[in-house]
């Protein structure tokens, strides 16, 4: 009996020490469009991108390689930002050798003669705005300190720190040249880059600058931007579209990569590839018209929560005036919708525990919700709280008592005690029978 007893102090000391475990179980560049257009365009790839939400609307193309053309002045004037602090007052001057190396190739200029300075500024400018060639080269020549295959591992170096997978630059000017490549998708992260840059839009968006005063201009000359969108006397005219860049070849067509505004909204479209005819030298504005304008008419910008209104509520357990408590999004969510689509058309994901207890502050984090549209993931919001809900005492302890004579681990403590509690009584009934039954042989010897 003794060694019974033993047994049985042993597991309730085991049980009395078991650890209690709760599970928990919890839910990668995507270039998936989330709309497709209703008709064809002339283009070889694009892509139209939220730079306030970062949805891919449309897309065709974006990550298949293509050649830039002009476009990759955009990169070489991205890492002239990262690598010169003063544009302003970094003066530069034209060296010979760069003319040897663009003779016989055509394209633009900004009539930038070898051997006059100028400040990096202004190279850019001409980078930018008449897609100067020479201008490209200049910059390239002193951030390459001489040497321009330096400078094209450092611009293709920055391209890669941007997430750029498909791009390969061998020239900073875009002039046709084997190995010389990028993406649709890829103009876009070098594009946003270049929109988040302090001071590069203002450039960008500019359609005519001054250059200043030299000895052949004493009086400074004038240098017209290439994009014709930008010119309300021109018919490919928007005035949604807010600078960037062009580019054109023989060899890939017309290239277009713009920022485009409407109603408070901001978005970067890349076209590249637009087939050039005699109706229409300046295809992928064409393009870009065509894109935008059913944009703007079709979609808009929704939000997928409110913030003035709960979007769900969670059990309170230990408060004394309410046993729910109701949950606000911290933040709003906000996508692109068609115009004829409402706030339902979003899918809601509720990450929340089971419950919660008070006290619960103002302000407290309970869980968090994800949206979803189309099966693509467009946000996610914190799951706060509006109110302050204090803890009563009394309901605490009463729902502690609840949740420990409920728990698995109190019904077993309590059977294993309430058996311990029958075998001390049996063991003392049994201790008590040879006791009486010892007094009874004690008596008869007497």
């Amino acid at each position: 009996m003794k060694k019974l007893i033993k047994i049985f102090n042993v597991l309730l000391v085991m049980i009395m020490c078991f650890p209690l475990f709760t599970f928990s179980a919890s839910a990668a560049s995507n270039t998936a469009a989330r709309y497709s257009l209703p008709f064809d365009v002339n283009a070889e790839a694009y892509i139209l991108v939220s730079l306030d939400t970062g949805e891919v609307i449309f897309e065709k193309n974006s990550n298949q390689q293509y050649i830039p053309a002009s476009l990759t002045k955009m990169l070489t004037v991205y890492t002239a930002y990262q690598y010169i602090e003063d544009l302003d007052n970094t003066m530069i001057t034209a060296p010979a050798y760069i003319y040897d190396a663009l003779f016989g190739m055509g394209g633009s200029t900004a009539d930038i003669r070898k051997g006059e300075t100028l400040s990096a500024k202004e190279l850019i400018y001409a980078c930018m705005l008449p897609s100067a060639n020479e201008a490209a080269s200049i910059l390239a020549d002193y951030i390459g300190k001489g040497s321009i295959d330096n400078f094209c591992m450092m611009m293709n170096n920055e391209a890669k720190k941007l997430g750029c997978k498909n791009t390969n630059f061998t020239n900073p000017h875009g002039l046709f040249i084997e190995n010389h490549y990028t993406s649709a998708y890829d103009m876009y992260l070098i594009a946003k880059a270049l929109y988040e840059t302090p001071g590069f839009m203002e450039i960008a968006e500019t359609v005519t600058h001054k250059m200043p005063d030299n000895p052949r201009y004493p009086n400074g000359w004038f240098i017209q931007s290439t994009i014709r969108m930008q010119s309300r006397t021109s018919p490919y005219y928007r005035s949604y579209v807010s600078g960037m860049k062009t580019g054109s070849l023989n060899e890939i067509g017309h290239n277009f990569v713009t920022v485009c505004k409407n109603n408070g909204e901001s978005y970067i479209l890349v076209v590249i590839g637009a087939k050039k005819s005699e109706s229409d030298p300046s295809p992928a504005f064409t393009t870009t018209a065509q894109i935008m304008d059913y944009f703007f008419e079709t979609y808009s910008m929704r939000s997928a929560n409110t913030l003035t209104f709960p979007v769900t509520d969670i059990p309170l357990k230990y408060a004394s005036d309410t046993d729910t408590l109701l949950l606000y999004a911290d933040t709003e969510v906000m996508s692109i919708l068609p115009n004829d689509a409402d706030e339902t058309s979003f899918q809601k994901v509720y990450n929340l525990p089971e419950s919660v207890s008070a006290p619960i502050h103002k302000g407290d984090a309970v869980g968090t919700v994800d949206y979803f549209l189309a099966g693509q993931k467009v946000g996610t919001s914190q799951l706060i709280s509006n109110d302050d809900v204090d803890r009563s005492m009394i309901m605490f302890l009463v729902g502690k008592f609840q949740e420990a004579y409920k728990s698995l681990y109190f019904r077993v403590v309590l059977s294993v005690t309430a058996t311990l509690v029958v075998f001390y009584f049996l063991y003392t009934y049994i201790q008590y029978k040879k006791y009486e039954k010892m007094n009874k042989v004690h008596r008869r010897r007497r």
